[in-house]
């Protein structure tokens, strides 16, 4: 196998474990300024159900209206403008309540990293970058950059909060429902490109 091609290899298994784990909603933790959650369950399943149909819709919109400020160049400080305020359209659109559609998808993204947190996943993600820190089959460029995405992707985790934290029903609830709304982030940033920005081979 040439070089090359096995450079181009090892990029696409790495965005593919990036694209698995790093997609996530760009909002503040929820538990940022709250010290105690209630003890009974906060969401509903069929609130799961509609996220992970939902956001995808959400979030498409909001990188067209993210593109179209581009276009023109706008500036960053913008962008997070017309970030919130198309999701906060869209989700209302969609039929959800102001604010909430916002709310539970940031916490459902923070309890999916807790159960990540403590994870076979999670281990063997930092066992990867160790090895792969190692890797000279492609660049030190693209290593370096690939490293830096994958330690930012543990920080996420590493910095979630215990499950301990949250009300039972919505850890058992968030377990029940880790695979579809695991998929449901990867396919979308599939679909958007992410993983093809991660992959150039030597």
């Amino acid at each position: 196998m040439s070089k090359g091609l096995n450079s181009f290899l090892i990029t696409v298994a790495v965005a593919a474990i990036l694209s698995a784990l790093i997609m996530g909603p760009d909002w503040p933790n929820p538990f940022a300024e709250t010290e105690e959650i209630e003890a009974e369950t906060t969401v509903s399943a069929s609130e799961i159900e509609r996220m992970i149909e939902d956001y995808p819709v959400v979030m498409a919109e909001v990188d067209n209206a993210i593109a179209e400020y581009r276009n023109v160049g706008g500036s960053p400080g913008g962008e997070a403008a017309i970030r919130r305020g198309v999701q906060a359209t869209v989700f209302q659109q969609l039929g959800w309540e102001p604010g909430r559609g916002e709310y539970l998808v940031s916490y459902l993204f923070t309890l999916r990293n807790s159960i990540l947190k403590y994870s076979e996943q999670h281990n063997a993600l930092g066992a990867f970058m160790e090895h792969y820190e190692q890797n000279d089959a492609v660049s030190p460029e693209l290593r370096d950059r690939q490293v830096n995405e994958i330690q930012n992707v543990l920080a996420q985790i590493n910095s979630a909060p215990d499950l301990e934290i949250f009300p039972p029903g919505d850890v058992n609830l968030m377990a029940q429902y880790f695979e579809p709304f695991h998929e449901m982030l990867v396919d979308y940033s599939r679909s958007r490109g992410f993983v093809s920005q991660f992959s150039v081979a030597e």
